[in-house]
């Protein structure tokens, strides 16, 4: 059987487990080849003071021009975080020449109810065209809310009939209801765990990486939910006594193992 391969575009930090450097060694752990393209190279990921970025749009372009020079097919293309306009341009221009792949969006760009430093008030319009070329998207309830233009408190069933508009297929992650934190597909809630009042750098990573990787296996898109939820959880219950990991990012690595037992 050929080897499913999956082209992550996102970008890296040299210190942080978050993006890609989560991306490639659960997707790999999963039996699937993982192959990078940075859309951005940072010194550490961005809760550490003081970190360096470099801008990788240059290089995207050749990259994904080599790629197809040299007829590359992927079996899913899974995207994150795309700093500018262009990089979005750059990306669903790449994705209308390959219809074979499975296109999954984690359409990076806000929590906690507002759009995240650096991108400009009309970048969710932008990032709304590639969802809709997508078979999946993956937003945070952030997220959510800025792609349907819905307010931050709407109620979640007013986003989820606005998301249908956009795409047939998605998960809504990090919806808080009182106790507990819920991710949503098309009309109903499909997994639930306690919330834990901390933050975990990397848990959506964790979380996306997961479920694009089980997803491109064959798995049904609630059955590739419900592993994710199980990996991540189990992830966090692993760091939760580590007082650093706030900093870092989840011990995911130790946990690994479970990700090719639960195939």
């Amino acid at each position: 059987m050929k080897q499913k391969r999956i082209l992550c575009i996102n970008d890296i930090s040299s210190m942080g487990k978050c993006s890609l450097t989560v991306a490639l060694p659960v997707i790999s752990s999963l039996g699937i080849e993982a192959l990078a393209l940075p859309t951005a190279l940072l010194s550490t990921h961005t809760v550490f003071n003081g970190y360096t970025f470099t801008d990788t749009t240059r290089q995207m372009t050749d990259i994904l021009n080599h790629f197809d020079t040299m007829g590359e097919k992927f079996d899913c293309i899974f995207t994150g975080y795309l700093g500018s306009k262009e990089q979005i341009r750059i990306v669903s221009d790449f994705i209308d020449n390959h219809s074979e792949s499975i296109i999954i969006t984690d359409p990076v760009m806000g929590d906690n109810g507002k759009l995240y430093s650096g991108f400009d008030e009309d970048y969710p319009k932008y990032i709304s065209e590639l969802c809709k070329k997508s078979d999946i998207i993956l937003p945070n309830l952030t997220e959510a809310c800025l792609l349907t233009d819905t307010e931050f408190s709407e109620d979640i069933s007013i986003v989820i009939e606005k998301l249908k508009k956009i795409t047939k297929k998605f998960a809504i992650t990090g919806v808080r209801q009182n106790d507990w934190v819920a991710v949503y597909s098309h009309s109903r809630k499909v997994a639930e765990k306690k919330f834990i009042n901390r933050q975990f750098h990397g848990a959506g990573d964790v979380f996306s990486s997961t479920l694009a990787g089980f997803y491109t296996l064959g798995n049904s898109l609630n059955d590739s939910i419900d592993k994710a939820v199980k990996f991540t959880q189990e992830c966090i219950d692993h760091t939760i006594v580590d007082k650093d990991s706030q900093w870092y990012g989840l011990r995911f690595e130790e946990c690994l193992h479970r990700l090719y037992e639960m195939k």
